[in-house]
Order: C-alpha cells, then sequence, then structure tokens
C-alpha cells in the first residue's frame, strides 16, 4: 500500500479497518458511516496519506498515543463530522420560538428574569448566534433587561474555534434577510462578521455527545429552558437516539423546550415530553413537576457517587441509604445538585450557605466542596465575581484539588479573560499528571481522568487559536 495516495478500495481491504472503524463510531456515534465504507475510507486515507502512514495499525498507534492522539482524533473528526449549518435554517423553526416557546419562557421566568439556552451539535456556530439575533433583535423590548445565555457544544473544536471568531462566508448567510444582513453583520471583503452585540451572551464548549456526560453541573450542562439538536440524532442509531432523548430531558428545567430537527421526531422517543404543534413544527416541553426539598431519608436518583476522605467511604450501592448513614455533608450537597438539576439556583445557593455556616469552624476539605458548589450555583445565576470567589476559595482549601481549577478556567474563559482561563487549565493537566486514566473524581459526573485530561487539552488548544 503506497504511503502517499489511498483508494477507499485500498484501504478498506485493511485488515484493521474494521477496528479502526468500529473505534470512530463508538467514539463519535456516527452510525452514518456504519454503511458507508467508500466515504469513510476516502476520508480516513487522507488523514494517513497527510501523515504519511501506510496501513490502519500505525494509524491506531498514533489514536492511541496519550500525547499526540487526542489531537489526531480531532482532526479525523473534523474530516467526517457533518458539519454543515447556516443562519435561520427552517425559518419556521425560529418563528415558533419566537410565538411559542419564548413567550411561554418569559411567563415562566418573569421574576428571575434569566433564560439558558444549548445549542447541541452547533457546528461553527450559526444555530446559537441565530438564537441570539431572534431574542435581541425581534424580541428586545419585550427582553430588555433580561439575562439570557447560550451555550453552544460541538464535537469539532475546529468548528468551535471558528465559532469564538463569529465570522462567516455567504454560503452560511444564504436564508438570513437582507435587513438582518445590514443591522447584525459587518461585511469585509467575501467575509461577513457578527456584531459585538449579538455575540455577548453566546458561548461555546468542546462536548462529545456520546461520550461526555450530561447533565452535568460540572460541565454548565443543566437546567436548561430550551435545548436545540436540530440535524444531529439522524446519525446516530435509534438506540443512541433514545438514550440521547432522555438525557436532554434530564438536562432540562421543568416546563423547559426541546426543539429537533425536521428528519428527527420519533413519536416512542419523545413519550416523556408534551407534545406542541405549531406551524410547520413539532415541539417538546418537559412537563411541570412538583418541587420540595429532600425528606429526611431520600436520596435524589441521579445522585453521583461519592468518593471522599471522611469516615463511611463510599455510598454503598443498591437502595438509598438511611440519612444516618451517610455524613451530613453528602445529604447537603445532593441537595444542592437536586436543586441545581431543576434550575431552582436561589434554593441551590441558600441551601451551600447554610453548609457554609455549620462547616464554618472546619478545616478540611469538606469546606472546599461547599465552596465549589456555591461556586457553580452562583455563576449559572450571573453572579461572576461572586462565583470567582467562591471558587478561588476551593482551591486555596484544598490545592489539589482538580475540579475547582478546571471549574475556575471555565468561568474565566466565559467572563474574557483567557490568559488567566490557561493557567487554571494548565494547573489541572499539573494535577492530573499522577493520577490514573481510571480514576474517577468526586462531584464529577462520572468524568475520568483521561476524560478531563482530553477536555482540558482542547480547552487550551482553542485558547490559543483564538490568541
Amino acid at each position: 500500500m503506497r504511503a502517499s495516495l489511498f483508494t477507499a478500495d485500498e484501504l478498506i481491504c485493511d485488515p484493521l479497518y474494521r477496528r479502526l472503524k468500529e473505534q470512530l463510531v463508538a467514539s463519535t456515534g456516527l452510525a452514518y458511516y456504519e454503511d458507508k465504507d467508500a466515504q469513510l475510507a476516502q476520508r480516513i486515507g487522507g488523514r494517513l496519506s497527510q501523515l504519511g502512514l501506510s496501513d490502519c495499525t500505525s494509524y491506531l498507534d498514533v489514536l492511541s498515543n496519550p500525547l499526540h492522539g487526542p489531537a489526531e482524533l480531532d482532526a479525523l473528526i473534523a474530516g467526517i463530522a457533518i458539519g454543515e449549518t447556516y443562519f435561520f435554517r427552517h425559518r419556521e423553526h425560529f418563528d415558533a420560538l419566537r410565538d411559542v416557546v419564548l413567550p411561554d419562557l418569559m411567563a415562566r421566568h418573569r421574576h428571575d428574569c434569566c433564560l439558558r439556552f444549548w445549542s447541541a451539535g452547533c457546528a461553527d456556530g450559526p444555530e446559537p448566534y441565530s438564537l441570539a439575533i431572534l431574542q435581541k433583535r425581534e424580541m428586545a423590548d419585550r427582553l430588555r433587561g433580561w439575562q439570557v445565555a447560550i451555550l453552544g457544544t460541538d464535537i469539532n473544536r475546529h468548528s468551535l474555534a471558528r465559532a469564538h471568531r463569529g465570522e462567516f462566508e455567504e454560503w452560511a448567510l444564504r436564508s438570513t434577510p437582507q435587513e438582518v444582513r445590514r443591522d447584525c453583520f459587518r461585511q469585509e471583503g467575501t467575509r461577513w462578521s457578527l456584531l459585538p452585540e449579538y455575540r455577548e451572551g453566546v458561548s461555546f464548549q468542546y462536548h462529545n455527545l456520546v461520550e461526555h456526560p450530561f447533565p452535568s453541573l460540572v460541565n454548565n450542562l443543566a437546567a436548561f429552558d430550551l435545548i436545540v439538536c436540530r440535524n444531529v440524532m439522524i446519525y446516530f442509531t435509534s438506540d443512541r437516539m433514545r438514550k440521547m432523548i432522555l438525557q436532554f430531558y434530564d438536562c432540562l428545567a421543568p416546563g423547559g423546550w426541546l426543539l429537533v430537527g425536521p428528519a428527527e421526531p420519533n413519536m416512542s422517543c419523545f413519550k416523556s415530553f408534551r407534545t406542541v404543534n405549531a406551524p410547520g413544527v413539532t415541539l417538546y416541553q418537559k412537563p411541570d413537576q412538583p418541587f420540595s426539598a429532600l425528606e429526611a431519608n431520600e436520596l435524589p436518583a441521579n445522585m453521583p457517587a461519592f468518593s471522599f476522605d471522611s469516615p463511611g467511604g463510599n455510598l454503598p450501592a443498591g437502595l438509598p441509604p438511611q440519612r444516618e448513614e451517610v455524613p451530613e455533608l453528602e445529604y447537603g450537597l445532593a441537595e444542592v445538585r437536586r436543586y441545581a438539576d431543576r434550575g431552582a439556583w436561589e434554593d441551590a445557593a441558600r441551601c451551600c450557605e447554610g453548609l457554609l455556616k455549620k462547616e464554618l469552624l472546619k478545616k478540611d476539605k469538606a469546606n472546599s466542596r461547599v465552596h465549589f458548589y456555591h461556586g457553580l450555583v452562583l455563576d449559572q445565576m450571573q453572579r461572576g465575581i461572586e462565583a470567582e470567589r467562591s471558587l478561588r476559595r476551593s482551591v486555596e482549601l484544598d490545592r489539589r484539588s482538580v475540579l475547582p481549577h478546571y471549574y475556575l478556567g471555565l468561568l474565566l474563559r466565559s467572563r474574557g479573560r483567557p490568559a488567566h482561563a490557561a493557567r487554571s487549565f494548565e494547573h489541572v493537566l499539573e494535577l492530573l499528571s499522577g493520577r490514573g486514566d481510571a480514576e474517577i473524581f468526586a462531584d464529577a459526573d462520572g468524568i475520568t481522568a483521561a476524560e478531563l485530561r482530553k477536555l482540558v487539552t482542547v480547552h487550551i488548544e482553542m485558547l490559543r487559536d483564538r490568541a
């Protein structure tokens, strides 16, 4: 086999092509390529030729290399991911958001005036930016004074780097009305730059819907009012789609909305939602559910498997233990998560403050964890200065704790301080250097050291791309 050029047929005949394909589909969920070997082999062959490799064995060796593998997987994903999108794709979806979804959410949040949106599989950003233009241009009067946070996530970090820049080719604006182009963009040669006021409140984050956990308070993926995931799940298996929809359900606050692509509805997958029909689109709403604080002997179903340096060790598996079997702090932190999962941020903050009062005279790691949770909650409440203060306090109390450094990096990046964010992420890598790949951290939603190491590496590379 030639090192400089491959045909698809040559690569498909490689003894390890099948293993490479299975590994790739498993890590990305792109079952779209299950029966499209010619297309996939052509793209993989391009990477082998570029690297000067002669077969799939040598390429698998590169992908498994802890130093170079993650970056090469990103490069391969950039070549195979289906990331084509454009502004105001399926205009009827945005009409439904304007006429049905946003009025409902505004009525629900009239007291706190805060909304959180997630664009999952956002490619290079037209979808989250379209949401920003919609709420800032077409609903500016009604949303004046509101805090609206829009998060875009994707598996392709190269697309995310372009999204951060907010610059687009003419093709991405093919469905954008002329008046929106005039009011929201600045043309620079053949490129269009989105004006700063329409980029404010929009952030981007690397996330793999297949490999990375969600909901996840630690990764800022919880209690959304709206999740938009269009033309993404059609590339996954039906089982993967069904699981993902349940995860989206858990990521929504009560009354939150899910919007999927026109080719994705499968009513058997949306039984937990209330179905709402609007002109040209089907919407899915999470029903309201009564909520009360935890009972004295109750633990939430999604409570993480804690691992902490205190009597009792890990929580026993199986049925929830009686309250006296679990330290009071664990019940308190579980209650914080329970409130946070439902978007009850004020209640979560009060719970943290109550725990801090109880732990005030203690000088151990428990105090660090409470400050960490308090920082997460305050960030969601748009109280960035206080959130940073709590996270830094958590770091001061336990400098070996990984998660406060990680989330502090996320917070600093979102607040426009890339150099400080990079330092926090570098601290995380230093702390991870002595950890085994399979180690799972307390409060990290099941993320392993290897997974966290990759996430942090991607964040650092994205910050460098923006510099």
